[in-house]
């Protein structure tokens, strides 16, 4: 009898966005918007930080409460001037405070439904070693959510880097994924090593291992040095696919596209084809990221997406009320179920039962 051959699961990296954090609040019905940008989700983070920052301080610089405060931040900082470094600071830390008391309101904080979900079904076995291998998460989001999840999964974390936390096992080995977190976390402490903590309605701005909001990322510091480069190998050698769950990909995120695009290069040049890119969003979001990133290969909006019913996000506007009105958690319940009773139904079975969350709320 012929041996049966073997089963190559697709590597899979997913780069995580300020939309997978609005998907977790949309899921447990919170009506506060965790997005940048003003959205039908109501008032963006961005506009709630500049009226905290006051009118007056932001009158000068036009634009009223539409302007963006990355662009702010970085002009300001950049003048030399030391009034606006000291606004640009405050700035920061309104920001900081907002998503703060919002991810609070919103009950994600400790309680991240859909990323826990998501690891539970690339922890599964039979997922795992015949359908895809989790190469790897990479975030630009700073609320630790991803922490959380790692842990009540895998009873660990895997930041790339060494560090200690009275919070969260350290967990730095294969048997846990990597959760890249590019521009650090309100939940960093400086420290020898950096201390890993959760995020509560008391965490203060000061003392914070993150890069605030700007225009250009900078990573030529420890350990965003490390983790660019960790990012880079993973995209280039640890993965067939890399899906964006809310990241919009735009010309503030600079240094995420560019790392996008000089890895396909790396596994064409090595491996004869670009990785494929899934967009979980909307699908006009993601007809406008393809449209706006030509320069990167193999996108697929979720639309196009067949591992589940999404041929319908092409031509359908959904009410708030619709399960689609919620890519993310229609996409990853859909794509339990398309893999079958042996992974889909158990997975959805036992992601049905609340997890205990990390550390006591405060």
């Amino acid at each position: 009898m012929a041996r049966r051959p073997k089963i190559s699961p697709k590597k899979i990296v997913y780069l995580w966005g300020a939309g997978a954090t609005q998907a977790e609040a949309q899921r447990l019905g919170a009506s506060i918007s965790l997005l940048m940008g003003d959205s039908g989700y109501g008032e963006g983070i961005a506009t709630r930080t500049l009226r905290r920052t006051g009118r007056r301080a932001i009158s000068a610089f036009g634009g009223g409460e539409s302007v963006d405060i990355e662009k702010l931040i970085s002009l300001l900082v950049a003048s030399g001037t030391n009034d606006h470094a000291l606004l640009a600071n405050k700035l920061r830390n309104n920001y900081f405070v907002e998503l703060r008391e919002n991810l609070a309101t919103a009950g994600v904080r400790d309680n991240p439904e859909l990323a826990i979900r998501l690891l539970q079904l690339h922890g599964q076995q039979n997922f795992r070693d015949e359908v895809e291998k989790l190469s790897g998460i990479i975030t630009t989001n700073h609320d630790g959510l991803l922490q959380v999840a790692s842990q009540t999964v895998f009873q660990g974390l895997n930041l790339g880097f060494r560090f200690a936390s009275k919070n969260f096992t350290v967990a730095n080995s294969s048997s846990v994924p990597p959760i890249l977190q590019l521009h650090g976390s309100f939940t960093w402490r400086f420290g020898v090593p950096i201390e890993i903590g959760t995020l509560r309605r008391t965490s203060k701005y000061p003392n914070t291992v993150w890069i605030p909001p700007t225009i250009l990322k900078e990573s030529k510091n420890y350990p965003f040095n490390k983790l660019s480069g960790l990012a880079y190998e993973l995209l280039a050698r640890h993965c067939d696919v890399l899906r964006v769950v809310g990241a919009s990909l735009t010309q503030n995120d600079w240094n995420v596209v560019s790392l996008i695009f000089n890895a396909q290069r790396h596994r064409e040049f090595t491996k004869g084809s670009a990785f494929r890119i899934e967009l979980i969003m909307p699908h006009r979001v993601g007809e406008k990221i393809k449209d706006e990133c030509a320069y990167l290969k193999n996108i697929s909006p979720i639309g196009y997406l067949t591992d589940g019913q999404f041929a319908h996000y092409k031509d359908t506007e959904f009410p708030p009320e619709a399960d689609e009105a919620n890519p993310f958690a229609y996409w990853l319940s859909e794509k339990a179920k398309y893999h079958g009773s042996g992974t889909g139904s158990s997975i959805i079975r036992a992601t049905e039962e609340t997890s205990e969350p990390v550390g006591a709320a405060t």
